[in-house]
């Protein structure tokens, strides 16, 4: 007669622990729902005025950016998981913000963007690959020779 008693308990126990997990797992999920998105990280500026999309990881072993009295020039070498199409619309759109105009641009497997601002170009080479984009942006003075080469 003990038994058909126990079952009865072990049932009960077993429902009150399913409720007690039920609540709680509804608790978290409201409090995940509450919670704010991440705050939107701001996109790359190693050159003051050449805004570079977040998604591309920037290279710093084969980068070279240059420091001196004028604006930031040099080499900016990135990869990450953007198509070229995206990144290229990205520059029509962003550059001309900051004053730069579009002067030439070649659409191909390896794309080709000229920008131009009063006394600097910008030049932006993307590759598409099968996992990875790659790009370089170059900064460089508009005539005019900067030699930042390490003297021996």
């Amino acid at each position: 007669m003990n038994t058909p008693q126990r079952t009865v308990t072990a049932r009960g126990a077993i429902a009150l622990i399913l409720a007690v997990l039920l609540v709680a797992s509804c608790q978290s999920m409201d409090a995940g729902d509450t919670k704010k998105a991440a705050p939107r990280l701001p996109d790359v500026r190693e050159f003051e005025d050449v805004l570079v999309p977040r998604e591309m990881d920037v290279n710093r072993d084969t980068s070279f950016v240059y420091r001196g009295t004028g604006a930031p020039m040099g080499l900016l070498r990135l990869a990450g998981s953007v198509e070229a199409a995206s990144l290229m619309r990205y520059f029509e759109v962003n550059l001309p913000k900051d004053g730069w105009k579009l002067v030439s641009r070649f659409r191909a497997p390896q794309s080709l963007m000229v920008f131009q601002k009063a006394e600097r170009m910008c030049i932006i080479a993307i590759e598409d690959s099968t996992f990875r984009t790659f790009m370089d942006i170059w900064v460089v003075p508009l005539n005019d020779a900067v030699d930042t080469s390490i003297r021996k």
